[in-house]
């Protein structure tokens, strides 16, 4: 081999190491640890949660691994949490901020508005606008967001839940420190959630939820690309197109699964846990039991929806589930444990749900029953041998009141 061709191969022998090299820095770096300044768990914690109104706008992947079946008047809850979302978001103010939904063919939006809520459709091209505040709601895409996921958990976290600091993690070009709450009751199906913040500002960039044994996790958000700069004005107030109409509704569709909270009160506990007043972020027409992550919801559904959804569960494989005073229907994921169940004598539905075991919800089950047969009770024999219009509207529990149509008046 001449000297020549020996220093023309040396030199593509350099190039082609060099090639290599670079190629190979990007998984060399993502390998490195990532450095920031230590933030003690308590600390981080009390920075997000005080970074409730600061603005931000980005690009957001989430992935749902609940495999929840499709039940009727649940929208898109089935496929937000059973699946991967790709999310377009931009937060000015809690009463100022827009959320795309992007699909392989178009999107949908969602701004929040001083008046409520505006959701516009590009396939379909309806726009729907949602005053106030509804008595009932399902999760949105904006739940999932990073910040809005992660200061639920916060807020939803026992006092008891212990805090535990995270290594930094690089999150959208950020690096950024953790934190990770371990539950300490033995009623919820979470075992940990793992949460990362911007350390400039604490807004949470990045969430994993994990549970039922999975070691990977069951619910993840996270920032690909992230700004917490405040957005444009256009990008987040919505402007009406030339020639489009906007419906205008005073409640969710969700608002039909109920008859009214009134026709049918709750009992003051179930299952040993005490009632809340109100579930918060669902709705003012949403009461929960128990507490931190260990909480769950109990719903009197309407009779057509009821049934609607006792058969649907049937249908996706709910397991069968009996009681002394009723039946039921049981759907149970890695995280989420979901509880149909009709009353025998009442011939009402009731929906339960948590982030709980099928135990507990099988137990609270087993007393809303019972305390049902006791209204039913107490009902007949107020009311035997008169009919309710010959007592005074005060007098009638409100559990013994005509069942009035969705929607309307009792």
């Amino acid at each position: 081999m001449s000297v020549v061709r020996r220093d023309t191969y040396r030199r593509w022998a350099v190039v082609g190491v060099a090639i290599a090299v670079l190629c190979s820095l990007p998984s060399v770096v993502s390998a490195l640890p990532v450095h920031t300044a230590a933030i003690a768990p308590d600390a981080l914690r009390a920075r997000m949660l005080a970074s409730a109104d600061h603005p931000y706008q980005g690009y957001v992947e989430t992935d749902g691994r609940l495999n929840l079946p499709e039940l009727p008047q649940l929208g898109t809850i089935s496929s937000l949490l059973s699946g991967s979302t790709k999310i377009r978001t931009w937060f000015a103010a809690p009463d100022e901020w827009r959320t795309d939904v992007l699909t392989d063919t178009g999107e949908q939006d969602t701004y929040g508005t001083q008046v409520g809520t505006l959701s516009w459709n590009f396939e379909t091209g309806q726009i729907t606008q949602i005053l106030g505040d509804p008595a009932v709601r399902l999760p949105r895409a904006d739940d999932l967001t990073p910040p809005n996921l992660a200061l639920r958990l916060l807020h939803t976290a026992a006092a008891g839940d212990k805090l535990v600091p995270l290594p930094a993690r690089d999150v959208a070009g950020i690096s950024a420190p953790g934190l990770e709450i371990r539950p300490v009751s033995p009623d919820t199906t979470i075992t940990r959630v793992d949460l990362w913040a911007d350390p400039a500002t604490g807004v949470p960039v990045d969430v994993e939820v994990y549970g039922g044994g999975s070691s990977a996790p069951v619910i993840s958000s996270r920032f690909l690309d992230f700004s917490a700069a405040r957005p444009a004005d256009s990008a987040a107030q919505f402007a009406v197109p030339d020639g489009v109409a906007i419906a205008t509704a005073n409640s969710s569709d969700i608002n039909s699964l109920l008859d009214t909270r009134a026709r049918f009160p709750l009992p003051a506990e179930l299952a040993g846990r005490a009632a809340k007043p109100v579930l918060d972020g669902y709705g003012t027409d949403v009461s929960g039991y128990g507490s931190g992550f260990a909480t769950f919801a109990v719903l009197f559904l309407g009779d057509r929806i009821g049934d609607s959804a006792l058969s649907a569960a049937t249908q996706a494989g709910a397991a069968p589930v009996t009681f002394p005073n009723g039946t039921g229907r049981l759907i149970r994921t890695p995280l989420l444990s979901v509880l149909l169940v009709r009353s025998d004598r009442f011939d009402r539905i009731f929906l339960l749900v948590g982030l709980t075991g099928p135990d507990l919800l099988t137990k609270a089950a087993t007393d809303l029953l019972t305390d049902v047969d006791t209204q039913f009770d107490r009902c007949r024999a107020l009311l035997q041998g008169r009919p309710p219009g010959q007592l005074p509207p005060s007098q009638i529990p409100a559990a013994c009141r005509p069942v009035p149509a969705p929607g309307g008046n009792p």
